[in-house]
């Protein structure tokens, strides 16, 4: 875990350079949960947010690019991580009739069984006790970045 006490307790930062560093502490920390969150079921926070993805992607699918540019974060390995879901039988890639090069992707019932059951492990892992008014006043503040 990120030790945020040294944040806090250091005199040399100013409170902008304190709020930066605790919330780069907590993405860390985020980070750490989810990881260890969805290892149980054998998938990464990557696997997961593709399968988030596809589940709610029209009935066609999507193809890889346009996976790429709903994710939250910016990855490399989107492709290898298609080809370890398909492995699982958690998605499929069909190559389009009309234009051969074009992949579309789409998740399986496997696939879905299986997202739900990382966001309730996830969901778990995250609980934070916020007020509503705090989530609020965060998601303001958040939203400046």
């Amino acid at each position: 875990m990120a030790n945020k006490d040294l944040i806090k307790n250091n005199e040399h930062l100013n409170k902008k350079q304190k709020a930066l560093g605790l919330l780069l502490c907590i993405a860390q920390e985020v980070n750490s949960s989810m990881d260890k969150a969805v290892r149980p079921i054998k998938l990464s926070p990557l696997q997961v947010n593709i399968l988030h993805i596809l589940d709610y992607a029209p009935k066609e699918g999507l193809t890889v690019n346009q996976i790429k540019q709903s994710m939250v974060e910016d990855s490399p390995n989107i492709s290898r991580a298609l080809n370890k879901l398909m492995e699982k039988k958690l998605v499929l890639k069909r190559r389009d009739k009309q234009d051969q090069r074009i992949v579309h992707i789409t998740i399986t019932d496997k696939g879905r069984d299986l997202h739900h059951e990382a966001d309730a492990l996830l969901l778990k892992a995250m609980n934070v006790s916020l007020t509503d008014e705090d989530a609020d006043r965060l998601y303001e503040v958040l939203s400046k970045f």
